[in-house]
């Protein structure tokens, strides 16, 4: 059979994490996913190949159909800065296509899978301002994009269109603002690769006190750039940290937390700090992305425009007219742009964008275990109407319909849904279901339509891309002089105690029907039973466990924690409850050493 000549696979993780895949035919996203929903090994870096596998089967095709793959890194630029702690310079660059298969994982393994296919290698941040691009509302736009590091750089700013994806400008630093933000939170106590959303969430309880000592730290320019001032290596497996946190440590007075330490204040402050200072220096990379390039709207890419703090405060700071939150920022969507990137090149027809339906990229989830069956409930109605009942009467539902989310954030395919009202659900999830952090805040799902009347909403967030605020008259006041993580958490803030952090922000999700009709319904139906358009989203999985792909997968989980029902299609599943606490907390400690 011959190959498509428009049939692309798209491959990212090569050179760090996330390994993941996507499949492009004609220019449009057929499928795509991460390869730690087979594995079950969060952030796996392995090779994609059953992720690639997957996709190929949703989108009916053949490995051998596949003319192109385009990886989302270039790894002799990644190999050679590297080795020698110096970024690209004219000569390097122009070596990229000299990669010999044989020297690097992703490559070789990919040969055996496409042995006819053609190669093709996309600058890492570069994926990413064009996986942006592809789902933004923009023709074009201006990016920045910050991440850890890509190649040989940690920060770019350029320009996105259909036709081009150019890196204008490049913050070459090789321990930069993602890199800072890392080490911060292996210092608190969260040691893991990927924790640094615990610390954004952390920050809220704090004031930032050690503001000052953190931009000692460090030094910058007017772009944001950002170098650690100390001989601090960036390996991306982040093995240094242990001598990292040490130099911080002298250098704050402050020793690092032990994972598992208590929370004092000292440390919840640091949280407050580094998300200070990580806002400051991503408005000034903005700013100056605005000045270089007079574009109106600004993607903003890379892993570290997971910070949907901060690309709140970015929508609203008016620097752009309009900025757009890449719905997978981190390097879980690489594999779409590096495909996008290839089409470009080869001037192939296409606006660069993708349906808007575009992240329910995945596999179905299959039929329940017959085991899990024996525990069904009847119900009347809708599934929906049914799911909303429970939950408006105090219930967890764990809820599977559907294609999987592409990402790190569920979003009404592989979810568990509560009620937002309930003061203490906010604790009861992160304590035991999800077996996490007390602190954490859990985001709301909202009906488009009703996000006004709720949120300081000045555009859609369907992806969980931006934090906005809860309007005035669904607070209520709270007084001077709480202290402390467990006072400030207690304390009845509003309307919404479980979705609403201490500064009145929330990570939204608002869901339009035309972009996921069958999580709309379920709002809806809820809305009509109790007035309110909003329930907890949370990802169906434990901590430091990826989220759940398959109906198995959910079941196993369900009945290890303490949710109430599970949704699977149209089953309804009551927990048998015939796993003990002590069954419980022993199968959630196999996930612990990635949480």
């Amino acid at each position: 059979m011959r190959t498509d000549p428009d049939l692309i696979v798209g491959i990212g993780g090569g050179v760090g994490h996330d390994g993941n895949a996507a499949v492009l035919v004609g220019g449009r996203l057929i499928a795509a996913s991460q390869e730690e929903r087979y594995t079950r090994i969060k952030h796996d870096a392995s090779f994609p190949e059953k992720a690639i596998r997957d996709c190929l089967s949703i989108a009916g095709l053949e490995p051998r159909e596949v003319s192109t793959c385009a990886f989302a890194e270039k790894p002799l630029q990644f190999r050679l800065s590297d080795r020698t702690a110096h970024p690209s310079n004219l000569l390097t660059s122009s070596l990229g296509w000299l990669v010999r298969e044989g020297s690097f994982a992703y490559p070789r393994q990919a040969r055996l899978l496409f042995p006819d296919a053609k190669f093709r290698y996309a600058w890492h941040h570069a994926s990413h301002a064009a996986a942006a691009f592809a789902t933004s509302p923009f023709e074009r736009a201006a990016f920045v994009c910050v991440d850890g590091k890509g190649e040989d750089i940690n920060a770019s700013i350029g320009i996105a269109d259909a036709r081009r994806t150019r890196i204008l400008y490049e913050l070459p630093y090789e321990n930069g603002l993602g890199y800072l933000y890392s080490l911060v939170t292996y210092f608190l106590g969260f040691p893991s690769f990927g924790s640094e959303y615990k610390v954004m969430g952390l920050a809220p309880y704090g004031e930032p006190k050690w503001f000052d000592q953190l931009r000692q730290f460090v030094t910058t320019d007017e772009a944001g750039a950002l170098e650690i001032d100390g001989p601090i290596r960036f390996y991306g497996n982040f093995s240094n940290f242990p001598e990292a946190a040490q130099l911080l440590g002298r250098r704050l007075g402050l020793p690092p937390r032990a994972k598992g330490e208590a929370l004092t204040g000292d440390y919840i402050d640091l949280a407050a700090s580094i998300q200070a200072l990580f806002e400051e220096e991503i408005l000034k990379m903005a700013t100056f992305a605005r000045r270089m390039t007079g574009e109106r709207n600004l993607l903003f890419a890379g892993g570290c425009a997971q910070n949907c703090v901060a690309a709140g405060l970015l929508r609203s700071s008016n620097i752009f007219e309009r900025v757009f939150n890449s719905p997978v920022a981190g390097d879980m969507g690489i594999g779409i742009g590096a495909a996008l990137l290839y089409r470009q090149a080869m001037r192939m027809p296409g606006d660069g964008k993708v349906d808007a339906l575009g992240f329910y990229l995945g596999p179905e989830p299959g039929p329940l275990p017959r085991e899990a069956m024996q525990n069904a409930v009847a119900y009347s109605g809708s599934i929906h109407s049914a799911a909303a009942r429970l939950i408006a009467q105090g219930n967890v539902v764990g809820w599977v319909r559907g294609r999987m989310e592409l990402g790190a954030r569920a979003l009404g395919a592989r979810s568990i849904l509560a009620d937002p009202r309930v003061a203490s659900m906010q604790s009861i999830l992160n304590l035991k279901v999800k077996f996490r952090e007390s602190f954490r805040p859990f985001a709301p799902a909202v009906l488009a339509e009703e996000a006004p009347n709720w949120f300081d909403v000045p555009d859609a967030s369907d992806y969980m891309q931006y934090t906005d605020f809860l309007k005035p008259n669904h607070r209520c006041a709270v007084p001077e002089g709480l202290r402390g993580l467990r006072e400030r958490l207690d304390f009845p803030r509003c309307d919404l105690p479980s979705v609403v952090h201490v500064d009145f922000s929330a990570r939204l999700q608002t869901v339009r029907r035309d972009v996921h009709e069958d999580f709309h319904q379920l709002l809806s139906q809820f809305n009509a039973l109790t007035g309110v358009p909003i329930l907890i989203n949370t990802s169906f999985n434990v901590s430091g466990q990826p989220i759940v792909r398959t109906a198995e997968e959910a079941w196993s989980c369900f009945r290890h924690t303490d949710m109430d029902f599970l949704v699977v299609g149209d089953s309804l599943i009551r927990n048998p409850n015939d796993r003990s606490p002590e069954d419980k907390r022993s199968w959630a400690q196999r996930f612990e050493s990635f949480s």
